[in-house]
């Protein structure tokens, strides 16, 4: 996991970046899959007789739309706390928070589509089941790079692995956002080790007592032991247990590394530097990005054997509702679980009878013909690209 990538060095104290502008690792996914995915879309829309121009248009319009179409999915399910109309506004542009909703994309893009149709591509005589075959190969690699972004922030993340997955399983950083699902369902502690309530002993000024350190744990092995009284936690003083809970929860994002002050019994002080880290969870990131993979491989395959335009796209549907509803049986991140198993019910569905419905349709007459008039470029340079992200 990498939530910031690296850090342009230009330091604003005033709006809290002190250590130079961060690039996270899930935006930065996101952006390298729009453009990696129009510039694709365009090598095949051409040999659907698509320009390159139209499919950049599309790219925006199915962006745009993905995007709210995921996040207000999202925070439907995941509503402010306030419940004000303005913060649920407010929340919905935060998608380096994560919250995106694959299914709420792909019901977003659709809709936008339909829009975009209307308004501009009707008039140009686009093919919708031509640019949907076109549009299928992109998406699987917009999953695949998605994905590994949604492995980097430490969202989307897996249950806690068995014992005989542990060499499969991932560990993440007291930053990401499996963290606080373990500790608030009581699946570990933070950082590692437990606190007594309130203040340290009596005769000690301030500072959080510890009860308890996981013999397991990376503070275990920096040297920290019970009974030992916290001071100060990344250099910030905390006089109780509470304080300590405050200054976690207040965790910086993209930050590793715990340093504690610590006092010990005999008096002296000493301060443990360690990178605190989950439990082992089943890496449902990667899972997908090589099912993702494999299936662009695929649907490459299927192109030229195709009945009927559009049948690729049913492939796609079919191949990503089985990935799916396989792999929500062993994530364990807080999302509209019913939403997306029965969403992959009804898009399997949907695939099946697609293809089935164009494969009856190819029997009874030609397939439309491909237009030639737009030779395809040996190479091609990418220029601005697309991807349809997921949660």
């Amino acid at each position: 996991m990498l939530q910031v990538i690296w850090r342009i060095p230009i330091k604003l104290p005033g709006l809290g970046l002190d250590d130079g502008i961060p690039i996270y690792g899930f935006g930065m996914m996101l952006f390298l899959a729009f453009l990696v995915c129009t510039w694709l879309g365009g090598r095949l829309g051409q040999r659907e007789g698509i320009t390159k121009e139209q499919v950049q248009d599309l790219a925006i319009w199915l962006f745009i739309g993905g995007l709210l179409g995921a996040r207000i999915t999202f925070l439907i399910h995941r509503p402010p706390a306030s419940g004000k109309v303005l913060d649920f506004i407010k929340e919905i542009p935060r998608i380096w928070d994560g919250g995106i909703v694959l299914y709420g994309a792909l019901l977003g893009g659709a809709l936008s589509y339909a829009l975009a149709y209307y308004l501009v591509f009707r008039k140009q005589g686009l093919s919708t089941l031509r640019l949907a075959d076109v549009v299928a190969p992109t998406i699987a690699v917009g999953l695949c790079l998605g994905r590994l972004g949604c492995f980097l922030n430490g969202c989307c993340f897996g249950q806690v692995a068995c014992v005989e997955c542990a060499v499969v399983s991932a560990h993440f950083p007291l930053s990401a956002p499996a963290r606080e699902a373990l500790v608030d369902g009581g699946a570990q502690t933070t950082a590692g080790f437990l606190l007594y309530p309130g203040v340290g002993m009596p005769d000690q000024p301030a500072g959080a007592r510890v009860a308890l350190v996981d013999p397991g744990s990376a503070a275990h092995a920096a040297g920290l032991r019970k009974d030992d009284l916290i001071t100060a936690v990344n250099g910030e003083a905390v006089s109780d247990a509470g304080k300590v809970s405050d200054v976690f929860y207040r965790w910086k994002r993209g930050e590793s590394k715990l340093v504690l002050t610590v006092r010990r019994q005999g008096g002296e002080e000493e301060e443990l530097a360690f990178v605190p880290r989950t439990v082992g969870l089943y890496p449902t990131q990667v899972y997908e990005v090589v099912s993702m993979a494999l299936l662009f491989v695929v649907l490459l395959a299927y192109f030229p054997l195709r009945h009927y335009p559009g049948q690729v796209m049913a492939v796609f549907m079919m191949g990503y509702a089985v990935h799916r509803y396989l792999n929500e049986v062993l994530r364990g991140d807080p999302r509209p679980e019913d939403f997306e198993r029965y969403s992959s019910v009804i898009v399997f569905v949907a695939g099946a009878g697609l293809w089935v419905w164009l494969w009856q349709k190819s029997r009874r007459e030609a397939p439309p013909s491909v237009p030639t008039s737009v030779p395809l470029p040996v190479t091609q340079a990418p220029s601005e690209n697309v991807a349809t992200t997921p949660s």
